[in-house]
């Protein structure tokens, strides 16, 4: 029988001085992540090199990074295609050569940019083509030059001739700056104000938010393996494409019942990444959507998480173990 030295656990985690961002753990913000220190500590724990780590409820990716870090195999699974991207993105290196391609991106965005605000004359193919998108009360939530600033880096992230895995890199940072840069408060108030946001702070933004990533991966590429990583935008109460006791160590934090609004918060986010909001919304489990809006009761969340743990059983190989990192909510009072 294992055993849990709580001492220990407390010390990782209550640490002041222990970090909860390094290397590619902030590169996207979400709310409620794993203190990364509690994934590390368990999988260290409860597995051993090469073993299969599963996150059903991955989030941003924290385990699958302190997975990776420790010589496991992972694999992270969520609804929400914000975390799914921010969890490929923070766990797939990137060579030098690809880091190197991303200053003319930038220079590319940059350049653009400068034309819009200069409002030069359009000449034949000397101004890039962009289509900012159309989205329900989109003139509410972004000021007019906001709309073109990331509608022109979305363009040159997508046009320019370097790998899927280097352009969702950028998208990443793209997206991390979204609410920053709309008229919502913040990342947990889902309420418009007036920011009057200055030209070109979308670009100055992005350049920030990369020059940060690109340090980090860097950092990430001296300590992580190079054990095989998946992720995979799935509900996680149909699982059938993990193979029956494949699995040796299930962590996650599940979501809780009323608390937050995954898919109202990165609204903004998936709207301009192309993402099917509609879907997030329909089937997140426990959201407030369903159980403040709606009015549905604790039957519906502990229906569908019990769905979800035969999933958990069915994966799991005999014998292992399962760790579920909980919180407090409230239904009804």
């Amino acid at each position: 029988m294992m055993t849990i030295d709580v001492k220990e656990l407390s010390r990782r985690t209550q640490n002041p001085k222990e970090s909860t961002s390094y290397l590619t753990h902030n590169f996207h913000p979400y709310p409620a992540k794993f203190i990364p220190q509690i994934p590390s500590y368990f999988i260290e724990k409860f597995t051993k090199k090469n073993d299969v780590v599963l996150d059903p409820f991955c989030g941003s990716g924290s385990a699958l990074v302190e997975a990776l870090l420790l010589s496991r195999k992972a694999i992270g699974i969520d609804l929400h295609p914000i975390g799914v991207l921010a969890t490929k993105v923070k766990t797939t290196k990137l060579k030098n050569g690809e880091i190197a391609k991303i200053q003319v991106v930038i220079n590319k965005a940059g350049q653009e940019i400068d034309k819009y605000y200069n409002r030069d004359p359009i000449e034949a193919g000397s101004r890039l083509s962009y289509e900012i998108p159309e989205f329900y009360n989109r003139d509410h939530w972004f000021e007019n030059n906001i709309l073109h600033e990331l509608a022109i880096i979305k363009s040159v992230i997508n046009e320019s001739k370097i790998s899927e895995e280097l352009k969702d890199f950028l998208r990443l940072a793209m997206s991390s700056i979204v609410v920053l840069v709309s008229n919502q408060e913040s990342e947990t108030r889902y309420v418009a104000i007036k920011k009057n946001t200055e030209p070109r702070r979308a670009l100055k933004l992005f350049i920030k938010k990369i020059n940060d990533m690109v340090e980090r991966m860097k950092a990430f590429n001296a300590y992580a393996t190079n054990e095989d990583i998946k992720v995979y935008q799935g509900d996680s109460r149909y699982i059938d494409f993990i193979k029956d006791n494949s699995v040796d160590f299930i962590i996650t934090s599940p979501p809780y019942p009323n608390t937050y609004d995954y898919y109202l918060y990165h609204k903004q986010r998936m709207l301009w990444l192309d993402y099917d909001v509609k879907n997030v919304q329909d089937n997140e489990i426990g959201s407030r959507h369903k159980h403040s809006s709606k009015n549905e009761g604790i039957n519906t969340y502990i229906d569908s998480m019990n769905l979800c743990f035969k999933q958990f059983s069915r994966v799991l190989k005999p014998n292992k173990y399962f760790v579920f990192i909980i919180g407090d909510s409230v239904i009804n009072e």
